[in-house]
């Protein structure tokens, strides 16, 4: 009987081992809400003022990331990054919205400090989450915020050119931006960080994450430095290339900074979705 429980033992052992070495949670953590619904609620009155940082990330300069947004529940708490496509459409991902009601959720810009109290911001008039939103889980993670009012452009706030072409290449450098966490489950930063890296193509991003099913064409794979990367808060944020185009929205990583590829919704593969749903019309 004692030599049952040992074999018993080892193998429970060995088995919780495996899961720790599999990078298995994702900045969308599994079976978690999604990223908007768990801070929803929070009350940036009863939060400490934020001081953590993007893992590895350098403070961004005021006018550096214009198009940025920052998407924000009525009660002017982060939820996610966005990105401004026109004077009237924000770009996000749809992780950051399933589950909200327009008239809950606010689009903050011109600012590199989402903490800021006199930034300008706007009313949201509609939600549009991509129809085949996880389905799979993980895939089609992205949607549009229609704005009330059409955002006022200046020095440093306009929109972002995307990317209409797939012309990524492995190794070609890329730069995120987000208020993310400087470590799984820490608190948002309060100042925009940036970090970038390379561009990995889907195979060997598979093979990194040790995933075949949560990667596909329309993902755009970063692979940055052990201690460099995105953690929670950053979905939603734009990628660019040094063109400054806009090549992907966050979608999910490995929290934080631990050397896997991070996973980006690839532009040029939903461009389309983007256009004729800016335009009134509804595609897949």
């Amino acid at each position: 009987m004692r030599s049952r429980w040992n074999f018993t033992g080892l193998l429970l052992a060995l088995i919780l081992l495996a899961l720790q070495e599999l990078p298995t949670e994702a900045m969308r953590m599994r079976g978690e809400p999604y990223p908007g619904l768990v801070n929803i609620d929070r009350h940036r009155s009863s939060e400490a003022v934020p001081q953590g940082r993007v893992v590895g990330g350098t403070t961004a300069t005021e006018g550096r990331w214009p198009w940025i947004a920052s998407i924000q529940n009525i009660y002017s708490y982060h939820l996610c990054g966005g990105a401004i496509i026109n004077e009237r459409f924000v770009l996000t991902a749809a992780s950051c919205l399933a589950g909200l009601r327009a008239k809950n959720v606010l689009v903050v810009t011109g600012t590199t400090d989402w903490w800021d109290l006199y930034a300008p911001y706007y009313a949201v008039s509609k939600i549009h989450i991509h129809c085949n939103f996880d389905k799979p889980l993980y895939h089609n993670d992205i949607a549009l915020l229609e704005l009330s009012s059409d955002i006022e452009y200046n020095d440093v706030t306009t929109n972002v050119t995307l990317a209409d072409i797939d012309e990524l290449q492995e190794g070609e450098k890329l730069t995120f931006a987000g208020w993310g966490s400087s470590e799984a489950m820490g608190t948002y930063g309060r100042y925009l960080q940036e970090a970038s890296g390379t561009y990995l193509p889907v195979e060997p991003c598979r093979e990194k994450l040790q995933n075949d099913d949560d990667v596909d064409l329309g993902h755009a794979c970063v692979q940055m430095d052990v201690g460099k990367g995105v953690c929670h808060g950053d979905t939603g944020g734009p990628l660019i290339d040094e063109q400054e185009r806009l090549v992907g929205i966050g979608n999910w990583g490995v929290p934080c900074g631990r050397g896997y590829p991070d996973v980006y919704a690839r532009i040029a593969f939903y461009h389309d979705w983007i256009r004729t749903t800016i335009n009134g019309c509804s595609i897949a």
